[in-house]
């Protein structure tokens, strides 16, 4: 439904259609202008004519819904005004990706970068599949990432090409997006390239894969462009014609494959770390990346956390955990229902480099004790260690193994309460402080949140089968709160001896039976509403809190 009127505008009169659809008002108005220039022609003009006036964030007035027509009808006045003008051709360049998507033609095939999006322009490396290509700065790259997100291609088919990337001195509008293999061929000489092209077409492969980059106003942009061997037709190799195949002189050879015909162009996906952590914004990820972390207990909290550690850009993770993944963990744990009989450290591994294959993923499946106790230790080079554990036995061990240490680094212990009613993350790295500065001699805290009326823990029909109860939605908060003092303490931003409280919602304490303990009451009587964190020194007295 809609309506269309004649306006009057500095060049010409021009019609706009209004629209909407059955969901105005709670979905805004579209405005389209009927006579309008080519595709392309004027930015922020969609193929269909339709104007693209406000973010897609954007809202209006759901009370007021021709008010809100109006404000687009003053924007769109505006926008054409300044189309007519040139004003705002600059935008081309500003939004270069959205303008580039729209030109693409002649590929399906899905592009991936895992290229560092800076100059100079170099020769990059491809892997291609049936459908997937993707490329790299280095074959250890890609060898890497494919190892990782795909385990069963076969070595054989780990076979890498080179393609090129141009860098490009300024971003160029529509009127200059490369049509055909000779428009590439120019822009790479233009950027000091092309001798890369000539030894690139010596190769007679089916299709040469040449990267644009450039620096934009809101970042780096990359898109591609793929330039197609002539086809055969009837036994007849246009590349060679009218010469033995390998009598065809290089001028001649490079004339027919960046001639006229027409080069396809394609959007990419970028996936390199920069910009999978934080679309390069994330002034974290350089330092995260070069960091090695331990997590010690891959279950309902250690297996959220190095999830959680992954996905914010840590470089490598050793997962440690002797259990065996079961039909009772699935609720509560990032693991699923196709995990249940795997080891739980070998599983998360499989899952953490699925999901995100450029992160280095250790696992060992065996009790922390034995790993401490090997003289060849691999935590003892680690810049953070997690232990989610809640074992005493070992993480006794683990904070007498961390005392002996000549290098020192931080440990964060985590754990949490029944019912996850509070959880708990401790940071300890100076050599003064210890994790059993907190703890009676049998591993429990001094300083206990909640308190229960009646026995908490729960039991299954098999020897050893005790449990806590609590889910993964009050359990989120806790992990995240481990997961975000371990990123803390690995960037130096909060001090040893810090604990770490997170306190479920009182109502929610309550009507499971608990109440908040006489401990908690004395150090923070301003938190027992809950839903918040608090934050002390770790030590024996409960009294001795640190806002």
């Amino acid at each position: 439904m809609g309506w269309r009127f004649d306006c009057g505008f500095s060049d010409r009169r021009r019609r706009l259609d209004v629209f909407v659809t059955a969901a105005f008002p709670f979905a805004p108005a579209r405005i389209a202008l009927v006579d309008r220039p080519p595709f392309l022609t004027w930015p922020h003009v969609e193929s269909d004519g339709v104007l693209c006036l406000v973010p897609d964030y954007a809202t209006f007035s759901i009370d007021d819904p021709y008010a809100g027509i109006a404000e687009l009808l003053a924007m769109t006045f505006d926008l054409i005004e300044a189309l007519i003008r040139d004003e705002r051709n600059g935008d081309f360049q500003s939004e270069f990706l959205t303008y580039w998507q729209h030109a693409g033609r002649g590929q399906s095939r899905n592009f991936l970068s895992l290229i560092q999006p800076t100059p100079p322009s170099r020769i990059v490396r491809i892997w291609e599949s049936a459908r997937r290509t993707i490329i790299a700065d280095s074959d250890k790259t890609l060898r890497d990432w494919l190892r990782n997100f795909a385990p069963a291609i076969p070595a054989a088919e780990l076979r890498f090409n080179d393609g090129l990337l141009v860098w490009m001195d300024v971003v160029p509008p529509p009127t200059e997006y490369p049509s055909s293999a000779k428009d590439v061929y120019n822009m790479a000489a233009r950027a000091g390239v092309a001798h890369h092209l000539d030894e690139l077409a010596r190769e007679t492969r089916q299709r040469l894969i040449v990267m644009l980059g450039a620096s934009t106003e809101n970042g780096p942009a990359l898109a591609t462009t793929v330039i197609n061997r002539p086809r055969v037709v009837r036994g007849s190799d246009p590349l060679i014609a009218g010469f033995r195949p390998s009598r065809v002189p290089d001028s001649v050879l490079l004339a027919r494959l960046f001639g006229g015909n027409a080069a396809d162009r394609a959007s990419i996906e970028r996936a390199d770390p920069t910009w999978v952590h934080g679309r390069d914004r994330d002034p974290r990820v350089p330092e995260l990346r070069k960091a090695t972390v331990a997590v010690l207990g891959c279950g309902s909290v250690g297996g959220p956390v190095a999830m959680a550690l992954a996905r914010a850009g840590i470089g490598k993770l050793i997962l440690v955990d002797k259990q065996i993944f079961t039909g009772a963990n699935v609720g509560r744990h990032p693991l699923g229902v196709s995990s249940i009989g795997a080891a739980k450290a070998r599983e998360l591994a499989k899952r953490i480099r699925l999901d995100l294959p450029h992160v280095e993923v250790e696992f060992h499946n065996l009790q922390v004790q034995d790993l401490l106790l090997r003289a060849d230790c691999p935590l003892a080079s680690v810049d953070l260690i997690v232990s989610a554990l809640g074992d005493w036995p070992g993480e006794s061990l683990l904070d007498e193994w961390q005392s002996a240490q000549t290098r020192r680094f931080p440990i964060v212990y985590g754990w949490t309460e029944p019912h996850a009613a509070a959880g708990h993350a401790i940071v300890v790295s100076d050599r003064t402080d210890r994790l059993r500065d907190g703890l009676d001699a049998t591993g429990s805290p001094h300083l206990i949140a909640a308190r229960w009326e009646r026995e908490t823990r729960k039991y299954e029909p098999a020897c050893g089968g005790a449990f806590d109860p609590y889910g993964p939605v009050e359990l989120g908060f806790i992990t995240s709160m481990v997961a975000q003092t371990a990123l803390d303490a690995l960037l130096g931003q909060v001090g040893s001896a810090t604990h770490r409280i997170w306190l479920a919602r009182r109502s929610f304490v309550e009507a499971a039976g608990g109440t908040w303990s006489d401990e908690l009451r004395a150090i923070a009587p301003q938190a027992l509403d809950g839903a918040t964190m608090i934050e002390r020194r770790w030590c024996r007295a409960a009294t001795d809190l640190a806002a």
